[in-house]
């Protein structure tokens, strides 16, 4: 079998307008869910024929109302977050987030996110993120909870938002209670207690997935980093509010990194400047008592279903072509309870806080994480993700083609021969620290090595070949 440059082409268009890699459950016979990527062109063209507008040019500043805004203070916070909301649902929240059927402004979806092991489940293109470990987000909290995910972007001013659904009970954790529900096809979990690592196994039937989390980023050039970030949480004590999607308590905003916040700035009682939490938020994750210490690293901002070592901008603060780890490795632990109070505190201690502050620089918009030739997928980790996938199956897609064919010509002879590849672009984003043999025996050796690491040359040493190993 002989493949052309053209035959790459034709697969990889292909490809680019897959929605899922995955199967509808045996006997469904719903909706599946469709991509949305006929983007915007640049300079005012559209890719395909049509009413939409392209991309403002660059000299046409496109201001929401938000932009005036001041978003530091507690007021300007709230009412920043409710209107990015607003937009957000207008013409989305009517048609279930099915975008094609928006008739106020064009959104997308991010491309190839469908092309690995944790890619778009088939029926709303949901996508596998971090799952919440037992006991991390409530007290009451049992077990492992999965949590998928889907995004979308709007071209103009540039706003993005995501959904982000859990497996969760309201007996779980009780703010839950009456959180809406679609239905997905998720990871086989063998245990309650522990998640998949990967969502390659999935589930011949539906499962109920409830909001827990939206995201959104707005570009805004007030901030240092170019964009503002925000989050809300479900939050079932609300009262009087009908829509459950509208039953949102704003967790908090942050426009920055907080670089000079060091642990040791912290154990002085500085808090950040660049990161404002909402009280009511910060009241709701103290009486659900889980082992989070905070919302995000040392009080800065990340949602109830992220990794509360990181925070918002930190992570998206990576996005770039070449996948870069997110956080550094340490350990949560238990500190003695304050005088008069009975309750121990937890927290997070870095494996070397040195280089977990270079995770906290101000990254400008557009600007790569690392220096290597990475490109900057601007503060977008589904675009560093769709870069990764798209770049695995460019070297395996003859491979693929291969199998496809000879998979072919089995079922017309009656056989069944599985597929031997799929597309399996898993970012890692991990550091894999190894200290010498026998350095973990030796605490002093090990912290001269970890001093001995220069910092500079920490995330702009990340890059195609090299190995945090």
């Amino acid at each position: 079998m002989t493949s052309t440059l053209d035959d790459k082409a034709e697969a990889a268009i292909e490809q680019f307008n897959t929605s899922s890699q995955y199967h509808p459950p045996t006997g469904y016979s719903g909706p599946l869910w469709q991509i949305k990527n006929d983007y915007p062109g640049p300079f005012g063209t559209y890719a395909t024929p049509g009413d939409a507008p392209g991309l403002p040019l660059p000299d046409v500043p496109v201001e929401h109302p938000w932009t005036k805004i001041d978003f530091k203070t507690k007021e300007g916070a709230l009412q920043y977050a409710d209107m990015v909301k607003d937009y957000c649902w207008e013409g989305n929240r009517s048609v279930d987030f099915v975008v094609q059927k928006n008739t106020v402004r064009p959104w997308f979806h991010a491309p190839w996110m469908h092309a690995s092991a944790n890619g778009r489940e088939p029926l709303k293109g949901l996508t596998y993120e971090r799952s919440i470990p037992p006991g991390e987000f409530a007290s009451t909290q049992r077990s492992a909870l999965q949590n998928w995910a889907i995004g979308f972007y709007n071209a103009p001013g540039t706003v993005v938002f995501k959904l982000l659904l859990t497996t969760a009970t309201d007996e779980e954790v009780p703010t839950m209670k009456g959180s809406p529900a679609w239905k997905a096809v998720i990871a086989q979990q063998l245990s309650p207690l522990v998640t998949p690592s990967t969502a390659l196994i999935r589930n011949d039937y539906a499962s109920d997935v409830r909001l827990i989390q939206v995201d959104w980023a707005t570009v805004d050039n007030r901030s240092p980093i170019g964009w503002v970030f925000g989050t809300f949480m479900y939050d079932g004590t609300l009262e009087n509010i009908d829509d459950p999607w509208d039953r949102l308590t704003t967790v908090g905003l942050t426009w920055g990194n907080d670089p000079q916040l060091t642990q040791a700035a912290v154990d002085k009682g500085q808090k950040p400047v660049q990161s404002w939490i909402n009280p009511a938020a910060e009241k709701l994750r103290k009486t659900l008592d889980g082992a989070r210490p905070s919302w995000g690293y040392n009080g800065r901002l990340n949602g109830p279903a992220d990794n509360f070592i990181s925070a918002c901008a930190s992570c998206h603060g990576t996005a770039q072509s070449f996948d870069a780890p997110l956080v550094q490795p340490g350990k949560l632990v238990e500190l003695p309870p304050a005088p008069g109070d009975e309750k121990k505190k937890k927290k997070w201690v870095p494996l070397n806080e040195r280089l977990t502050m270079t995770w906290f620089e101000n990254v400008k918009a557009g600007e790569p994480f690392s220096h290597r030739g990475a490109l900057s997928a601007d503060y977008s980790l589904q675009f560093t993700i769709g870069w990764s996938n798209y770049n695995t199956w460019s070297k395996t897609w003859k491979i693929q083609l291969q199998e496809k064919q000879e998979a072919q010509e089995a079922r017309e002879k009656n056989q069944i021969i599985p597929l031997k590849t799929t597309l399996l672009a898993l970012p890692t984003r991990r550091i894999v620290f190894r200290p010498p043999k026998g350095a973990e025996e030796d605490p002093e050796k090990l912290q001269a090595l970890l001093d001995s690491i220069q910092i500079e040359d920490v995330p702009k040493r990340a890059g195609p070949e090299f190995d945090w190993s």
